[in-house]
């Protein structure tokens, strides 16, 4: 008897969930009339907000050209693309040296980033190339990670 409850018990769950499921996909494939306001529970509009936070600190954390695999192809490339002032590799120059980059520039260190005077400024060692940049904009880790890969590409 026990077990004639228990497997009709657990019949009428599954026939529950399998109901949920059909109303689910039923109620996805029918259109929203055009000329109906869409209202939103303070519930779900909290969880939109949430949404929409996650994908501006998402698009914090990996730039545009980390989605889809962009390299550019020239240190004058990498300078406009990343809005550097100064950037130098091996003995090529571009732009206008900061003076207080002569002070970070021999240290000798794998990964450098200081701010000085307004200033942002990136020594990256890799494979025996070095990248010396200057620039106003700060850079995440993930982009100064890219630049040490780039070093790979010249």
């Amino acid at each position: 008897m026990y077990l004639q409850i228990l497997e009709l018990s657990l019949l009428a769950v599954a026939v529950g969930v399998l109901a949920l499921i059909i109303l689910f996909i039923a109620r996805r494939q029918q259109p929203l009339p055009p000329d109906v306001g869409i209202s939103y529970t303070p519930g779900e509009q909290e969880i939109i907000k949430q949404i929409g936070e996650l994908r501006e600190r998402l698009d914090k954390v990996i730039p545009p050209y980390g989605r889809v695999g962009y390299i550019p192809s020239s240190i004058e490339e990498l300078k406009d693309l990343l809005g550097f002032t100064y950037v130098k590799v091996g003995e090529k120059e571009l732009g206008e040296r900061p003076p207080d980059v002569d002070t970070y520039e021999g240290l000798d260190v794998e990964l450098l980033q200081a701010s000085r005077n307004g200033i942002y400024i990136y020594v990256i060692r890799r494979g025996g190339k070095k990248l010396v940049a200057a620039g106003t904009q700060y850079l995440d880790y993930l982009t100064i990670r890219f630049l040490s890969e780039f070093l790979d590409y010249l």
